[in-house]
């Protein structure tokens, strides 16, 4: 069973850096950019994923398009924005034998990515950590 794709109202035409929450309370996602912030990161990091020789096996069959269309709503979901993301992780990846090494490798090319979209340190923590909590589902 694949990802559930629930909703983003603000992944149409014109979205901003709107964020979830009240004024004055930023979230990950408004610090991250909002949502060009989140469709940044997602083409930066999807170029170093198809690049990436230690992982690139893994996306030979994927649709890149529908792939960082699923990665912005889930990143903008995770970070706190409109997004709602549903679905299982462990589900997605269960048939890709995916070992420490290449989700590794995965949180690595993150982290070039957010130093790329000049994310703080703070905040690249921040977000490597939600995404590291993903590993157990992802990992096998």
């Amino acid at each position: 069973m694949g990802a559930i794709l629930v909703g983003c109202p603000a992944c149409g035409a014109g979205a901003g850096t709107g964020g979830a929450g009240s004024p004055g309370a930023e979230g990950l996602f408004v610090r991250l950019g909002g949502m060009d912030g989140v469709r940044a990161l997602v083409d930066d990091l999807t170029s170093r994923l198809a690049a990436d020789e230690r992982i690139h096996h893994f996306f030979v069959k994927t649709d890149f398009r529908r792939f960082k269309g699923r990665l912005v709503v889930q990143l903008c979901a995770l970070t706190g924005g409109p997004c709602r993301y549903g679905g299982s992780m462990a589900g997605v990846h269960r048939r890709l034998r995916i070992k420490a090494q290449h989700f590794d490798a995965f949180l690595e090319d993150v982290a070039a990515s957010l130093t790329v979209v000049r994310l703080s340190a703070r905040d690249r923590v921040e977000l490597l950590k939600l995404l590291r909590a993903m590993k157990p589902e992802v990992v096998k």
